[in-house]
């Protein structure tokens, strides 16, 4: 399978909703709407089943969540265009060299001053083996540049994180240099995502800052504990980055010494004067190289590590900014962050899309951010709240982060914020932790209108919640109770407002005007001239609504249809009633640990883990803010949604921990927080429990954490060997977590636990939620020592049908250790047995003399995860896989898009061929696809088949779709259409539609009709023939098909039903039988030529099973007669 990365502008999660409003990768302010999406692997399946989630709507508008389901955007490039790709070669980068080369020892690990243990990227071995790996760049460059004939621009050369050159160019130099023995991975350019005053209390952060936490031996705020912030910069004149506490005086301390500095900070840089004790440097990777990105119109961003989007500064603030006292929206709150006495360096490596307020981050700054971040060596935590990650051992990001846990660094990051639906997780990484978003007790801040007369006011109106109007005059003293509240006569008319009021009519009233027609400052500038001192806009449709209402000169607010339908009608029945809305607006209380909606779910794609790691506080968290300016908004605040705001409170509270026990590795740290999370926390309708798809472990509860009477550790030579495609098993990962998405019977696991303190401990093992036993039942572990337990579930009364059953391992201690009680600890369990899954031989062929008889050999295979019972059945019709070859692990592919926009090119499409034996009736499309941009709009999805012309399409669907042999072009909600994530199917029953393709080789485009900007593309696939076939139609209509052999093929499942068994076809032995899960039979089949001209005859051999998805499947039976 190639790993070239194939990658445009801009990309998509794998796993991403299907909304019914565009929306942003951005913490949004209301929880994102959706719809469940299916996992990358959608099997074609839940299409003829109906099974997949459809998109209802007349335009597909598809986007990314942030942090899911998913990888990054994945790669779109068009062959030649050069672009710019990391090269990563084979010999290990600093952090994950463990010495062999002869002359070069080991990195020398060094504990500060404060006994944490961390790479020491200083000492004279360290010095040695990256001068050593520079030399070999230059070599290795040198070598690439011969294999494409030219000389390469190296634009970064990394050699801490990852070893490996940032380069630009084309897909087809891309594939020659993956070919070089030296080269591991080629990874082209693509972008990733950006996904309080109560969030520390809940967390108990507050606990071990003042050292009243059980079994205390210290307080503990950060001091001397380094966070990195990969994001979108820092407001770094906010007061949460002072260096001077502002409540309590405290002054920080540089770690590097006062007036040192990191990055743009230094002496001459761009930044200078802009660091301080605690902020103590910065860096700026997008804004020119790597990422490049200053000097386009159509992005913001400057110069240095300054925030003009706010992601990074909330971020940033979150983990660890200084304790304030702020003023929002008329309510005065203190805030803090997690760790508000630990020190910050911004690494700025994310822009701002203008047009859509998007923060994106190029993979190319990301990598150099992490090498910057492990060179400068004094980071402990790095926080990373933006998407990506669903391809752990394949994508650099992921790989970087491995080399920084082996380093020494904690990585925190986002789930993603594509929830409630499954399969929607970015960051899959094992070794990183990924944060699911919850509440916190308080929620939004939000304005009250309460009607106060006359008589009995129902109880609907005691208040109403309203939503302040945007862009007009600022809301900032109550209306009174005693102002006459007047609804507009015409209120249920389509077009109220529009042609004004009676003079007085709404004199010195609150107005209450209906939505539509005309805009929001029409209707409220008409209501003023009227009389009215303020408005309320009634919306015409289920929901609430901010109107937008740009010099507007009185308050105008927002109010649901059916509050506004109640107060209408009391209001017609009560002439003289009166409101008030009060300022300022209040603090609306919530249910603590009840998750986001918004917030990622796992599962973990086909990965046998939990996913997401833990919750933490990430609803209405109330943080330090940016403006468009990287100057004049230094007080700003901000309260905001998502993973992205959970994410920090995680890193701030494993930094706390890492200050407290400084001996701790990565994965012990890692370990505690989840062991001793709250496990008790509820999905978003606040009353449901969790799942540990859900809410990982459960949430952090850092004051239980600094006191974990266990840990756990793994090592990275472990998480390197675990990738699945390689063999490795990353089930038997030393997580705090089990996970096996395919238990038939029984599964085991062996998990080890490490005694961090100076007493032995032991531990009574228990279960719940899932039929399990431990050996040994009671864990003994020794004072400083480990201790292993093996861990078996049995799975005999579990439907063999895919579906999670949930569980819990609980470690309780038997008594106190040194004088303290020990938290419970618990490891959260999910296991699935999978169904049976049939699989039959692509073909089965004899040859033989005319007149003669003989056997062929088939088979019937398993590859689902319980027993398959079947039995021969060659009669009636079975379905058949004309083409069955999913994309895999493979994050790359082509635009299959007909623009809707003006433009050139009209469109660019991909097309790719299968064989048909014997005459075939079409039931179903399956077409793996992603977002370009991190959006596609459709307003039509079509396919087309074409007959081969000399090895290339007849026809395109643009100017020649005459020449199709079948061709669909309909809305995404037409019948037989299924959008299911940024996957395209078609169900030709559910469409009407009867398609018999006659023997013979076709092509298959798919694409969709959209913007350009925001197109859908094609995944690739490692399966396939060799080569595919691209078009790209300028706007005179000129263009015409070549032959691509970047990948085998491209993602694409298509099913047909066949006529079973045939005339000259006789026995099958055996003719039924169980096939265990894995396993396969093989059969033979009696096949006669007597009677048959010669030449090449076509039959089916059918089998019926219990495969749901499949119950009677075909395979091609080939005689040829001689």
């Amino acid at each position: 399978m190639s790993r070239i990365r194939k990658v445009g502008a801009a990309s998509a999660l794998l796993g991403l909703a299907v909304v019914a409003v565009a929306s942003t990768a951005l913490p949004s302010r209301v929880p994102a709407l959706g719809n469940a999406v299916d996992s990358a692997k959608a099997s074609i399946g839940a299409l003829l089943g109906g099974t997949s989630p459809v998109d209802t709507r007349g335009a597909a508008t598809v986007t990314r969540g942030g942090g899911t389901g998913a990888p990054a955007e994945p790669g779109v490039a068009q062959p030649g265009t050069p672009e710019r790709y990391i090269v990563v070669f084979e010999e290990p980068a600093l952090a994950a060299y463990k010495g062999g080369l002869g002359g070069l020892a080991a990195p020398a690990r060094r504990a500060d001053a404060r006994g944490k243990s961390r790479l020491d990227v200083r000492s004279a071995s360290a010095r040695s083996y990256v001068s050593y790996l520079q030399g070999r760049q230059s070599d290795l460059v040198g070598a690439m540049a011969l294999r494409v004939g030219r000389p390469l621009d190296v634009e970064r050369r990394m050699q801490h994180a990852v070893n490996g050159v940032v380069v630009e160019l084309t897909a087809t130099e891309a594939a020659r240099i993956e070919k070089l023995d030296d080269v591991r991975l080629v990874e082209a350019y693509r972008e990733y995502t950006l996904d309080t005053d109560t969030g520390p209390r809940l967390i108990g952060a507050e606990a071990v800052w003042d050292g009243s936490w059980t079994g205390a031996t210290g307080q503990f705020q950060g001091e001397g504990i380094v966070y990195g912030i990969l994001d979108s910069g820092i407001n770094f004149g906010s007061p949460s980055f002072a260096a001077v506490d502002p409540i309590d005086g405290y002054q920080h301390v540089n770690p590097l010494g006062a007036g040192t500095y990191l990055g743009s900070c230094a002496a001459g840089g761009v930044d200078a004067g802009r660091c301080n004790d605690k902020l103590i440097g910065g860096y700026d990777f997008v804004c020119e190289a790597p990422g490049n990105t200053c000097g386009n119109s159509s992005f913001r961003e400057e110069r240095g590590f300054g925030d003009t989007n706010g992601h990074g500064t909330h971020v940033a603030s979150t983990v660890a900014g200084n304790r304030r006292d702020v003023s929002y929206r008329g309510n005065t709150r203190r805030i803090s962050g997690v760790a508000p006495r630990g020190n910050l360096v911004a690494y700025d490596i994310c822009y701002t899309n203008i047009a859509t307020g998007q923060g994106q981050c190029p993979n190319v700054a990301a990598v150099a951010a992490i090498n910057q971040a492990i060179a400068d060596g004094v980071v402990d935590v790095l926080n990373y709240s933006i998407s990506g990650g669903a391809q752990p051992w394949t994508e650099v990001v992921s790989l970087a982060f491995l080399n920084a846990t082996d380093a020494g660094i904690y990585v925190a990051s986002s789930a993603g914020n594509s929830g409630p639906g499954p399969n929607t997780m970015g960051h899959l990484e094992p070794w990183v932790s990924s944060t699911a978003a919850a509440q916190h007790g308080r929620g939004s801040f939000a304005l009250a209108l309460e009607v106060t007369g006359p008589g009995n006011v129902p109880e609907q109106l005691r208040p109403v919640l309203v939503d302040e109007g945007s862009g007009g005059v600022a809301f900032n003293a109550t209306i009174p109770g005693n102002t006459p509240l007047r609804v507009s006569a015409t209120l249920d008319s389509v077009d109220d407002g529009c042609n004004g009021f009676p003079a007085g009519s709404f004199q010195g009233a609150i107005a209450v005007v209906r939505r539509g027609t005309c805009s929001f400052v029409i209707k409220a500038d008409n209501a003023r001239n009227a009389g009215a001192i303020a408005v309320v806009i009634a919306n015409n449709a289920a929901g609430a609504i901010i109107p937008s209402v740009p010099g507007a000169t009185i308050p105008v607010f927002g109010m649901p249809q059916a509050d506004a339908d109640v107060l209408r009608d009391f209001v017609r029945a009560n002439p003289t009633a009166t409101a008030s809305v009060l300022y300022p607006p209040i603090a609306l209380p919530n249910t603590a640990d009840a998750l986001g909606a918004f917030s990622s779910r796992g599962p973990a794609g086909t990965f046998n883990l939990v996913k997401p790691d833990i919750t933490a506080p990430g609803v209405s968290i109330l943080a330090a803010y940016a403006g468009a300016t990287i100057t004049g908004f230094e007080s700003l605040v901000e309260s905001i949604n998502g993973t992205s705001m959970a994410s920090p409170h995680q890193a701030g509270a494993a930094g706390l921990i890492r200050q407290a026990r400084p001996g701790w590795s990565v994965p012990e740290i890692k370990s505690a927080l989840a062991m001793t999370a709250k496990t008790e926390v509820f999905k978003e309708d606040s009353v449901t429990p969790a799942t540990p798809f859900d809410k990982g472990s459960g949430r952090v509860q850092v004051d239980r954490a600094i006191n974990a009477g266990l840990v756990m550790h793994e090592t990275t030579a472990n998480y390197r060997a675990a990738d699945p495609a390689l063999g490795g098993d990353e089930s038997a990962l030393n997580q705090p977590s089990i996970a096996n998405r395919s238990c038939y019977s029984s599964c085991s696991f062996v998990r080890t636990f490490r005694n961090p303190h100076g007493s032995a401990s032991s531990w009574r093992i228990s279960f719940s939620g899932v039929n399990a036993t431990a050996t040994p039942s009671t864990l003994k572990v020794p004072a400083g020592g480990t201790a292993s337990v093996r861990i078996t579930v049995n799975t005999r009364d579990v439907a063999a049908n895919g579906s999670w059953s949930f569980g819990e391992m609980r470690l309780e201690s038997s008594g106190p250790i040194l004088g303290v009680q020990r938290t419970p600890l618990t490891l959260p369990i999910a296991i699935a047995v999978q169904a049976p899954v049939v699989k039959l031989p692509e073909s089965i062929s004899l040859a033989l003399a005319a007149g003669r008889s003989g056997t062929a050999t088939g088979s019937v295979a398993n590859v689902g995860g319980s027993p398959l019972a079947y039995s021969v059945a060659n009669t009636g019709a079975g379905s058949l896989a004309l083409v069955d070859r999913l994309r895999g692990t493979l994050t790359n592919g082509y635009r299959g898009i007909y623009r809707s926009d003006a433009g050139s090119p009209v469109a660019q499409m991909v097309a790719d061929d299968f064989v048909v034996e014997s005459p075939t009736r079409l039931t179903a499309i399956l077409n793996e696809g992603f977002a370009v941009g991190g959006t596609f709009t459709a307003t039509q999805v079509g396919w087309a088949i074409f007959a081969d012309a000399n090895g290339v399409p007849a026809g395109n669907p643009v100017t020649t779709p005459g020449a199709a042999v079948w061709r669909f072009l309909g809305a995404p909600n037409a019948p037989g259409v299924q959008v299911s994530g940024t996957n395209l199917g078609f169900n030709f029953g559910a469409a009407g539609q009867d398609v018999v393709l006659q023997p013979g080789r076709y092509w298959l485009v798919a694409y969709t009709r959209g913007p350009y900007a925001s197109s859908w593309a094609w995944y690739a696939s490692p399966a396939g023939n060799g080569s595919f076939a691209f078009i790209e139609i300028a706007s005179t209509g000129a263009g015409s098909w070549s032959l691509l052999n970047n990948y085998a093929g491209l993602s694409v499942q298509v099913r047909g039903e066949v006529a079973c068994g045939a005339p000259w076809m006789g026995a099958v032995t055996p003719a039924s039988g169980t096939v265990q899960a894995g396993a396969v039979q093989a059969n033979r089949v009696s096949l006669s030529a007597a009677g048959l001209s010669p030449g090449r005859h076509v039959g089916h051999l059918c089998v019926s099973s219990n495969d749901p998805a499949t119950p009677k499947a075909a395979a091609p039976v080939v005689l040829t007669v001689n």
